[in-house]
């Protein structure tokens, strides 16, 4: 009996070993439309971190079953729940952590710096700067808790759904200031053709890496650690530089 019990458990064991390691040969990816790191454009999805993923999977011998884009906070809800096996871009967060492995190694380090119109003559040294003033967010990103406890105190901020809302805004004078990733932000008021908008780059609300997170429902550590170790190669590789200067603006 013990021993049909011992031979049932090592059975399911195998089982289980094996499904993981089918499902981690062909990774089904999720991201936002986060412009210059996911560029979405007739249904398909380009970009730097894309294409940076792309590659650091191929040279694994992982192929990728797809790549689609959602609005952000849906495409947490997946890998939290295990629809899909990976998300990008996501910066740190412990909420995340619990749901999701992080790699050691970054895609790329991003500063989240105040957008203002220049016009304005408004500054950003400390957080009293704000005070009073209409602050934009994207609903789901993580920025800090600290700028959070001081929105929350505060209560001045709006939140919409994506960037290029919250560019929108700020160029058309509703909103004073809006909170955005430095390469995302070049890439929107070129895209949009706006003038006269620009980064307080000297006192960033935090510089953080961009990461690629799976799920863990869905993929080992081990494996996670093995796409660090591959990803903190390729950043060092003439390719990885080709795609930087490909699509991020750096102005």
């Amino acid at each position: 009996m013990m021993k049909n019990i011992k031979i049932f458990m090592v059975s399911i064991f195998i089982l289980l070993t094996a499904a993981n390691v089918k499902a981690q040969q062909s990774l089904k990816l999720a991201c936002d439309e986060w412009a210059p790191y996911q560029i979405v454009e007739n249904n398909e999805v380009s970009g730097f971190s894309t294409e940076i993923v792309r590659a650091v999977l191929k040279n694994m011998g992982i192929s990728v079953s797809s790549v689609k884009a959602y609005p952000w906070e849906r495409a947490l809800m997946m890998i939290k729940k295990g629809y899909a096996d990976a998300l990008f871009s996501a910066n740190f967060s412990e909420e995340r952590s619990a749901f999701a492995y992080y790699p050691k190694e970054a895609i790329i380090e991003s500063p989240w710096v105040m957008w203002i119109r220049e016009k304005s003559g408004l500054k950003f040294d400390s957080y009293n700067d704000l005070k009073g003033k209409k602050i934009g967010l994207v609903r789901g990103y993580s920025y800090t808790p600290e700028f959070w406890a001081f929105i929350k105190n505060n209560k001045d901020a709006e939140e919409v759904t994506d960037d290029e809302t919250n560019f929108r805004k700020l160029n058309a004078g509703r909103i004073d200031y809006a909170a955005a990733e430095l390469g995302n932000g070049y890439y929107l008021i070129q895209k949009m053709k706006l003038t006269g908008i620009a980064p307080l780059k000297e006192n960033p609300i935090k510089s953080d890496g961009l990461y690629i997170i799976f799920s863990k429902n869905n993929v080992s550590k081990d494996f996670v650690e093995k796409f660090s170790e591959e990803l903190k190669t390729f950043k060092k590789s003439d390719a990885y530089q080709k795609l930087y200067h490909q699509y991020v603006i750096t102005k």
